[in-house]
């Protein structure tokens, strides 16, 4: 059986999508499958929206939310031996399935696809189109993935050997996992073809900007890389993603041990590539107010980032969170 595993909190519309492409994925695949739908205290009437589908098992999170934790839940209430997770704001495709399932069996032991962003506002306003995996066009080769995102399918007996996701992530989760399971020898492979539409906020909107700061979401990249600090993956993720954190990290200690040409170096290197950063997002960012003032923003949330980054390396040690939850459907 395939377990399909949806979670979500306030998406709205796009729920309504997600499961509606659900279920015709299971009949256009003639599936023997079941539907979880796990919320996270939802306040837009999601869970009611969910409750309309008539298959769909419904659970709701009673103490502290966050992705690993709906996802475990999840699990832990499913009954198949493939798991398929899915965000509540994607529409899958329903031909994805025929060449990742192979007479009832998961042609890897962990498997996704290619990915759009349909981009919006928090006003649901229509901004564009974004590959999300991919350049131009969709490979025409499998991948074996160093690092993976919300949307993909499992062998049980995979996410076992791992234990699920680990609670303690608030953000980043599905990288963790992908690392973890990668020690254990088990690869994600992404199948050259298209899994889903993503209908999301574009992760460089200003509003969305600051939030990650608010929550202290720039704590988990940290988390990340010490978790995994022995990983070279973790370690050239960390080079790809947040290199001016790291070269601010360089600025500082070059001024603790006080040798000026180092120093000097140290901090010309930093603002090169510190402003390269903000000038890239800038022009890439899908926003609707003034790219002008969205490049002043984005100055001062990257050096809080790069700075938040190493607290969070050196003082963030969250513990595993607790699973509570209760049944509605």
């Amino acid at each position: 059986m395939l377990s399909f595993i949806v979670i979500g909190r306030n998406e709205g519309w796009k729920l309504n999508k997600c499961l509606t492409s659900i279920f015709e994925t299971i009949e256009y695949n003639k599936l023997d499958a079941e539907v979880i739908y796990v919320d996270s205290k939802s306040t837009d009437g999601s869970i009611e929206l969910a409750k309309t589908f008539q298959k769909v098992k419904v659970f709701l999170i009673t103490g502290e939310c966050n992705a690993a934790i709906a996802r475990n839940i999840g699990a832990k209430e499913s009954r198949g031996d493939i798991l398929f997770f899915i965000d509540g704001d994607m529409e899958i495709n329903k031909k994805f399935l025929p060449f990742a399932i192979i007479n009832n069996q998961l042609k890897y032991d962990c498997v996704t696809g290619h990915l759009d962003d349909y981009l919006y506002d928090y006003n649901d306003n229509f901004l564009g189109v974004k590959n999300r995996t991919y350049t131009k066009l969709i490979p025409t080769k499998e991948q074996v993935l160093k690092t993976n995102g919300g949307i993909f399918l499992i062998k049980k007996t995979a996410w076992k050997t791992v234990g699920g996701m680990r609670t303690k992530y608030k953000v980043n989760e599905d990288i963790d996992l992908t690392m973890r399971l990668a020690k254990k020898g088990i690869k994600t492979i992404r199948l050259p073809l298209f899994i889903a539409k993503h209908y999301t906020v574009d992760y460089r909107n200003e509003k969305r900007m600051w939030q990650n700061i608010k929550h202290f979401y720039s704590f988990y990249p940290a988390m990340i890389f010490r978790d995994h600090i022995f990983n070279n993956i973790a370690l050239k993720r960390i080079l790809r993603t947040n290199y001016s954190a790291l070269l601010l990290f360089a600025l500082i200690i070059s001024l603790i041990i006080n040798i000026q040409w180092l120093y000097l170096s140290s901090a010309i290197l930093y603002f090169l590539f510190f402003m390269a950063k903000v000038v890239k997002n800038s022009i890439d960012a899908s926003i609707s107010k003034s790219k002008v003032v969205y490049f002043f923003e984005r100055i001062i949330f990257q050096f809080m980032h790069d700075f938040l980054f190493w607290v969070g390396f050196f003082f963030f040690h969250p513990k595993p969170k607790s699973i509570e939850y209760t049944v509605v459907k």
